[in-house]
């Protein structure tokens, strides 16, 4: 029940940073994708149900809000956060770097489904470069930071859920 009150929080604020904070910093081109590390989370930590949940919510307000295909988002986020509820129980929530590593590669195939939904294939962009100059980079900062997005909602829905014994 906890999740249901916190994720709406989590998704708003994230959402805010990503458009605004992290689209500032040197690195911005390359801006780490926190909707998706919630979307991750919410399946991983609380399982399929709340991860599609969490995730059609952060993908529906970013497919609102900033505009492109209606939807390509929301479904993306909807399989991330299903497809990390895949994990739970054969990943220890605790293992902090190996989770890193699950997100950076969550991330990686997040942006090659967008790639390959998107326009991006019609204009004939190679993908190798796609890979290389933005799928990479990409991957990168989202698991720096993402980790830290991810220890935030373990120590505050999983960790809280845990301590009341539910």
């Amino acid at each position: 029940m906890r999740w249901q009150l916190s994720f709406p929080v989590l998704i708003i604020i994230s959402f805010i940073l990503q458009t605004t904070f992290f689209s500032r910093l040197p690195a911005a081109r390359f801006g780490p994708d926190l909707l998706l590390v919630i979307a991750f989370s919410a399946g991983f930590l609380l399982g399929r149900r709340q991860g599609l949940v969490v995730g059609f919510a952060a993908g529906f307000l970013q497919d609102i809000l900033l505009g492109g295909g209606l939807g390509l988002y929301t479904v993306s986020r909807m399989l991330t956060g299903g497809g990390s509820s895949l994990l739970r129980g054969k990943i220890y929530q605790e293992n902090f770097p190996l989770v890193t590593l699950v997100i950076f590669f969550f991330t990686l195939l997040h942006e090659l489904l967008i790639f390959l939904l998107s326009e991006q294939v019609i204009f004939r962009i190679d993908p190798l470069t796609a890979v290389l100059q933005n799928f990479l980079p990409t991957a990168v900062y989202t698991m720096l930071v993402g980790i830290l997005f991810y220890l935030l909602i373990y120590y505050l829905i999983a960790g809280g859920e845990r301590a009341h014994g539910k």
